[in-house]
């Protein structure tokens, strides 16, 4: 008799709990419906409109389960950052505070600036050119989607690029500009120097040599030949004049 009490007793309890478990499912499915963010970052690279649209994008439309997974250290992976916090302005309103991803350089597309990442991701089409991030020259575009890794006509190209901007973000000096050939030699433009790096062999090594130069670079214009070292384990920087080209020793410190 105490059994069938129990019983009925459970019966009853899952009968009230199915509605009340279901009734909160379709709240959070229905009720925290991601419709509007406030968003602010440190680099300002991005527009609240540019976030909103990569969610939507990805089907990052639940408030509830993004504020969650951040609240246990399980972020949903968002391309356009390095890491963000969540929390909560209403049910269908958060606010997003990023850090995020730095540019690594932008090519020149159809009078567009087409921004990428360390991964050659696409994160932004910029209608006006970017400021202190090195323009890439050499490389043909043939496709480009949104998020989505830039297809050029050569991607061996693209990978040399990639190993140049990400290894001079390590750097102070300020490149303005990297150059690739069909042979996949890379160039960069500091200030009024042309640095020719070559392929990307021992690049970690040229990239350290060439920051202990970079200062004393500042007073020269000219040509920087890193393919190799002469030698005397130096290399040459060919200086440009208006009226005379000499060739100048410059050396590793």
């Amino acid at each position: 008799m105490a059994q069938k009490k129990r019983l009925r007793t459970w019966v009853k309890v899952v009968i009230v709990a199915i509605p009340v478990i279901a009734g909160i499912v379709c709240l959070i499915v229905f009720g925290f419906k991601l419709k509007d963010i406030h968003y602010t970052s440190d680099l300002n690279q991005f527009t609240k409109e540019e976030v909103q649209a990569y969610l939507d994008a990805n089907d990052i439309n639940n408030s509830f389960t993004l504020w969650f997974r951040d609240l246990i250290g399980k972020e949903k992976e968002i391309d356009l950052f390095e890491d963000y916090d969540v929390s909560f302005e209403s049910i269908t309103r958060l606010k997003i505070e990023a850090h995020e991803k730095q540019f690594r350089g932008y090519i020149k597309n159809d009078k567009q600036f087409y921004c990428f990442d360390e991964d050659g991701k696409l994160l932004k089409i910029a209608q006006e050119k970017v400021k202190d991030k090195p323009k890439v020259i050499g490389l043909t575009i043939t496709n480009a989607n949104l998020y989505k890794k830039i297809k050029v006509s050569n991607p061996k190209q693209f990978n040399a690029v990639l190993q140049v901007a990400n290894g001079v973000s390590d750097y102070d000096f300020v490149v303005k500009k990297i150059l690739v050939d069909k042979n996949c030699e890379v160039s960069i433009i500091i200030r009024k120097v042309r640095v020719d790096l070559g392929t990307t062999t021992n690049l970690k090594k040229k990239l350290s040599d060439l920051n202990d130069m970079s200062n004393n670079l500042k007073k020269y214009k000219g040509t920087l030949n890193m393919k190799f070292v002469n030698n005397e384990g130096k290399y040459i920087l060919k200086r440009e004049k208006k009226d005379d080209k000499s060739q100048n020793i410059v050396k590793k410190q």
